[in-house]
């Protein structure tokens, strides 16, 4: 079928009064007489029309047997003598009128005709029917028609694009032939969630042109097999301690259909952990890996509190273009560490002091230390529970305990031992177990332990005292091992003036074999008096009273 449309022009071309209305076709068909109609002051001498397709720069025919038919020759319709062939498409018809004052008009499209031939396609198959992730690709084939009145008949149409379509998408295209046949293939693709192979119609289309209407195939329903997965997951190492970094590992397979698994290449596989707790358990979720070639994926991530670990592939079904859910290439599935494994917190000392240092032998000494233990974000945090043990070694090699505690509200710890003798000393934490806290032990401390001095009995006198007089300073030094015994050893005496904050040493003392101790001085200034002994590697030293004189 011939189909002609007239597309109106909505402003006459004109030169004055000169003016071109409209070019139309007189009969239906590929032959038909071509009339203008056209007006002006001055009788209209002469009238041509060419003809062009739309997509065409040069006419395909020029006119110029133009008689008029009704009307004037100023004002009137003009028509050819003769028919002039159409040819397929959209047609444009140029008009150029002169009257007889010598002005000529042109109009470049004084009507449009659209004379596209009508396509469909034939003997049209799209196999496989039925795809899989192995089973990818799809070939179309046919032919292109369109009806060809100058003939009569049928023709192929050549050269057109067809578009091979799968849910009003095209996912490959083809060429049509001199004959207007066609086949191609269509390689569908699965990137990740991403993918075209979806159970869905399937048709070959083509969307028309200058010359040809579009058409769309007969639509075959095609079939997607939907393959069954599985998920391994394991590590490079157990997530046992929060805040370390491990590789979590495994591979996503599917199942063919010969029933053998492979590898599911270039998916997302979400990796999970939940922590049991039962005041707060919650997911924790690392994000994606992407699976290589073999299935194979892999991802580092920082152990929090957790307990179970678990991975998801996730491929939900697939709205078509009719508005109904699919299944795509690949099922879901999911899988988790076969074992339950309870991540715990490391735990660490820090300022960890023996004061006094050195320690009196038979005193008191005093482990000082903060405890805390590293979060998965790196955050030291005060340890409030378990027990601290203070433990002794002569040799760093045989571990005594000596003294235990537990941590402050701020992790802080006091343990307080009896000094025995010169060695090490170390904290050792022990969790209660379901804290989630690691054992751990602080590094060690030397301390040394001398025998305890003492001076007692300090006295100045007289009291007051004359200028110029003798003031006599006196004490007792001891020392103290399983009870309080005289220590004959040189006794340091120091003096202050009254007003003064410097002390200055003055003189020296021997006891005698009851550790007494006596020492003259010229009285000149008030002040203060006291006594040290500087100690040795055996005794600690000591520090007397003080004893106030006034010089008169």
């Amino acid at each position: 079928m011939l189909a002609a449309m007239l597309v109106v022009i909505a402003h006459p071309a004109s030169a004055g009064a000169l003016t071109i209305r409209s070019a139309t076709l007189t009969t239906p068909g590929w032959s038909t007489p071509i009339e203008v109609s056209a007006a002006s002051d001055s009788p209209i001498t002469k009238i041509t029309a060419r003809l062009r397709l739309s997509n065409s720069g040069e006419p395909f025919a020029t006119v110029e047997d133009f008689a008029l038919v009704s009307g004037t020759v100023t004002d009137g319709v003009w028509r050819t003598t003769q028919p002039v062939t159409l040819k397929m498409g959209l047609t444009d018809i140029g008009v150029e009128v002169t009257d007889a004052s010598g002005a000529t008009v042109t109009r470049q499209s004084a009507g449009r005709f659209d004379l596209r031939g009508t396509t469909r396609f034939s003997e049209v198959s799209i196999s496989p029917s039925t795809l899989d992730a192995d089973h990818d690709t799809v070939t179309y084939a046919g032919q292109l028609l369109v009806y060809d009145g100058l003939v009569s008949r049928e023709v192929g149409v050549p050269g057109a694009t067809i578009c091979l379509n799968l849910n009003g998408a095209c996912v490959g295209y083809g060429t049509t032939d001199s004959e207007g046949r066609f086949s191609s293939r269509a390689h569908l693709y699965i990137r990740g969630s991403d993918t075209n192979m979806i159970e869905g119609d399937a048709y070959a289309s083509y969307s028309g042109g200058p010359q040809y209407f579009r058409a769309d195939s007969t639509r075959s329903h095609l079939k997607v097999r939907t393959q069954q997965t599985r998920l391994s997951v394991g590590f490079s190492s157990l997530p046992k301690v929060i805040g370390t970094t491990v590789l979590v590992k495994g591979r996503l397979e599917r199942k063919k259909a010969d029933g053998q698994w492979t590898g599911a290449a270039g998916q997302d596989v979400t990796i999970y952990a939940y922590d049991p707790d039962p005041d707060n358990g919650k997911w924790i979720d690392f994000g994606k890996a992407h699976t290589r070639s073999d299935g194979s994926y892999s991802k580092s991530v920082v152990v929090p509190q957790a307990g179970q670990w678990f991975v998801d592939f996730s491929a939900p079904p697939i709205l078509n273009r009719d508005g109904v859910y699919v299944l795509g290439p690949y099922a879901s599935s999911s899988g988790g560490f076969k074992d339950v494994v309870y991540s715990s917190y490391r735990t660490s000392f820090s300022r960890f002091t023996m004061s006094p240092n050195p320690a009196g032998k038979g005193a008191q000494i005093t482990a000082n230390a903060v405890l805390t233990r590293r979060t998965a974000t790196g955050a030291a945090v005060p340890v409030k529970t378990g027990y601290v043990d203070l433990q002794f070694s002569k040799d760093k090699k045989h571990w005594s305990p000596a003294g235990q505690s537990t941590p402050g509200a701020n992790g802080q710890l006091k343990i307080r031992a009896t000094a025995v003798s010169s060695g090490y000393w170390r904290l050792l934490f022990r969790s209660l177990g379901d804290d989630r806290n690691l054992e751990s032990v602080s590094a060690i401390a030397h301390a040394t332990v001398k025998y305890r001095t003492a001076i007692s009995s300090l006295n100045a006198k007289p009291e007051p005292v004359h200028k110029g007089k003798t003031i006599t300073v006196s004490g007792v030094l001891k020392r103290y091992t399983s009870a309080w015994h005289p220590l004959k050893a040189k006794v340091n005496i120091y003096f202050r003036a009254h007003g003064s904050k410097t002390w200055s040493y003055v003189g020296a003392a021997a006891p005698d074999i009851h550790g007494k101790w006596h020492k003259g001085f010229k009285a000149r200034k008030d002040g203060t008096w006291m006594a040290k002994y500087p100690g040795t590697s055996v005794y600690l030293p000591a520090t007397s009273a003080q004893d106030y004189v006034d010089v008169r």
